[in-house]
């Protein structure tokens, strides 16, 4: 009896140990954990930064993989077709599908662009199927950071209403001009938030010099500021905003409420934007071999889009 039971033990034993072996992947066998995945998105149908992509992006992508990040570089220029263009089928209608998003952890607009009144170039960026998917990934509890011309894709006019088509969108205003652009006008910024992941390696104040958006409104009642500009400083232009030049900020978005199969209402996670004016010249983005406020700004950025941080961080 006592020989039967532990026998039976063993298989019992055997078939569990089965059961936990067939469960382990490849990936959980050998205990490693799966990098998060980012999408360094740089496409323009607009105005072009490409000092700014060319020099930036490969110091970005480098940054963010040393922060832990596995990272997917998707590019494309202007629309009419041809190979490389943003509504060629291996560009954008490729990339921004539900399928694709939800793989990412994490989308940085890195210097993208729409729209360009001085340059006649053709727009938009998205289609509507494109732009839908956009909004349910960040409905889902995905993640947008965004900086410099991707804070102005319009060129000055609504791009898209859902992104900066008013107070209450991912970027809450317009750019209605920006100081002389030029590296040395060098302006003070000020740390608003100095726990956010974006900002608590950054001085309390530091000069950069940049071509420094000025935007038709202050976001503070809508959006949670993290840098301001000291406009005493610098030049700020015809455009000048005043005391209070907020020029990064970040928002939560709450999950949609949906009806499930069962007819019950769930609730998603919230989603994540992030912006930053800050970003015009490749050289901002090489000092110091990369090792500077900028890169840093924009790494801890998506860090936080991509979920890290506390639920308070980016309150109003």
């Amino acid at each position: 009896m006592t020989k039967r039971l532990l026998t039976t033990a063993g298989a019992v034993t055997a078939a569990l140990l089965a059961v936990l072996v067939v469960g382990v992947g490849p990936a959980a066998a050998d205990g490693k954990k799966k990098d998060p995945l980012v999408m360094l998105y740089t496409g323009t149908t607009g105005y072009r930064h490409a000092d700014a992509i060319n020099t930036g992006g490969p110091i970005v992508k480098d940054a963010l993989e040393h922060a832990g990040f596995d990272v997917d570089w998707e590019d494309c220029i202007d629309n009419g077709g041809n190979s490389g263009n943003c509504d060629h089928p291996s560009q954008n209608p490729r990339v921004f599908t539900d399928r694709n998003l939800e793989r990412y952890d994490a989308l940085l607009f890195l210097n993208a662009s729409a729209s360009w009144a001085g340059g006649g170039k053709p727009g938009p960026l998205w289609d509507v199927e494109q732009r839908a998917a956009i909004i349910r990934y960040v409905q889902h509890g995905g993640g947008i950071a965004a900086n410099h011309n991707a804070t102005d894709m319009g060129a000055g006019v609504v791009s898209w209403d859902w992104w900066d088509g008013g107070e209450h969108s991912v970027v809450g205003t317009l750019m209605r001009g920006h100081a002389r652009t030029d590296l040395t006008n060098v302006a003070d910024v000020h740390v608003e938030d100095p726990d956010h992941l974006s900002t608590r390696l950054l001085p309390p104040v530091f000069g950069f010099g940049d071509e420094h958006y000025n935007f038709a409104r202050s976001v503070r009642d809508t959006h949670h500021v993290l840098l301001t500009l000291d406009e005493a400083s610098y030049d700020p232009g015809p455009n000048a905003m005043g005391e209070d030049h907020p020029i990064s900020w970040c928002k939560r978005y709450d999950g949609r409420r949906v009806v499930d199969g069962t007819g019950e209402a769930r609730r998603y996670k919230d989603g994540r934007t992030w912006v930053s004016g800050m970003g015009h010249f490749g050289a901002s983005y090489a000092e110091n071999g990369g090792d500077n406020e900028l890169v840093e700004h924009l790494v801890g950025g998506v860090r936080w889009v991509a979920g890290e941080g506390h639920r308070r961080d980016c309150a109003i």
